[in-house]
């Protein structure tokens, strides 16, 4: 009975032990012939959230995976936030135009996108403004409306 308890026990730690699922780099993923990487993509997209992008994906391929900037989007300030530098000269944020992309075609105004990195794709100025200002007229219609009916119940 011992030798058949001491034979479980040692088939299931060697089951565990080749079990562990090991890689050499956590951060990036081999899918199919390519590594994918993991990517934030933050504010105004059609799909914000982290998407898996191919090693040498850039800017535009990365907002393409995220659906693409929507109306309300400031395509003149999208942020770049790098998630390690890899000189100590390198900035950490790099803000790119891609009006004036649209406009040029130049792809240096494009950055290639590294592991770890951040896109924050900003609102138009006027965006919160007009979605406030309309709440603000909803209350000042109620509140009229209101002060009318009871105008006239006083009559």
């Amino acid at each position: 009975m011992k030798k058949i308890i001491i034979l479980l026990l040692t088939i299931m730690m060697v089951t565990v032990v080749f079990a562990q699922n090991q890689t050499t780099n956590p951060s990036a993923k081999f899918s199919g012939d390519l590594y994918d990487f993991p990517v934030k993509v933050w504010g105004e997209v059609v799909s914000p959230g982290i998407y898996d992008a191919p090693i040498g994906y850039d800017l535009l391929s990365i907002l393409s995976l995220a659906g693409g900037p929507i109306n309300t989007a400031k395509l003149t300030n999208v942020k770049v936030i790098r998630g390690h530098r890899l000189t100590k000269n390198e900035p950490l944020v790099i803000y790119v135009d891609l009006d004036k992309y649209i406009e040029t075609g130049d792809d240096s105004l494009i950055p290639e996108i590294r592991i770890g990195d951040t896109i924050m794709v900003p609102p138009k100025f006027g965006k919160n403004f007009v979605s406030n200002f309309a709440a603000i007229l909803a209350i000042a219609q109620s509140i009229t409306i209101m002060a009318y009916y009871i105008d006239r119940v006083t009559e």
